[in-house]
């Protein structure tokens, strides 16, 4: 993606937990950024991550109250990188939220995304999938993205962020 170097941009949404609102957000992102970037793929890979980030946060999301209908999706960036973050609820007693930060440590001890992917494929091929499941969509997140992830816990939210560098930034 070419930009310059005092180049940002910043969405900021809370939206509904609605499957529907997935496709529609992850179609605007990438038609945003299509609209300021040349690079198509680079745009496909933001819209890829932002859309699999809000599939996993309303997929282990914990939507149970009332008052817990809402996730915030966050996209900001310049010229070197894009941060996405997805925030949603998430019981304080859950176990996702230790497999979530387990999953993402393990990803990020590789140096590099690609390594994690095929780490976690090799160990697919091993697994009997019919009885686990293939828990790729994390690693697939990173490598497909080209991005490192992170998550923080605060008063029973979660917020899994994504940085995708651009241009080949280190």
């Amino acid at each position: 993606m070419s930009s310059t170097k005092d180049f940002a941009f910043s969405i900021d949404l809370t939206v509904r937990n609605e499957w529907k609102n997935i496709d529609l957000l992850r179609t605007s992102v990438q038609n945003c950024f299509t609209a300021v970037f040349a690079d198509l793929d680079g745009c496909h890979a933001i819209a890829m991550v932002t859309g699999e980030l809000l599939e996993n946060a309303l997929k282990y999301g914990d939507w149970t109250q009332r008052d817990r209908t809402m996730f915030r999706l966050r996209v900001t960036g310049g010229a070197e990188n894009v941060e996405i973050s997805v925030q949603n609820p998430l019981e304080t007693d859950d176990s996702q939220g230790g497999n979530l930060r387990k999953a993402i440590d393990w990803i990020n001890s590789f140096p590099k995304p690609e390594a994690a992917y095929r780490a976690r494929m090799l160990q697919i091929a091993q697994e009997d999938t019919e009885e686990s499941p293939s828990r790729l969509g994390l690693v697939r997140i990173a490598f497909e993205g080209n991005c490192r992830l992170a998550m923080a816990v605060d008063n029973g939210v979660v917020t899994v962020t994504a940085t995708l560098l651009l241009d080949g930034a280190p």
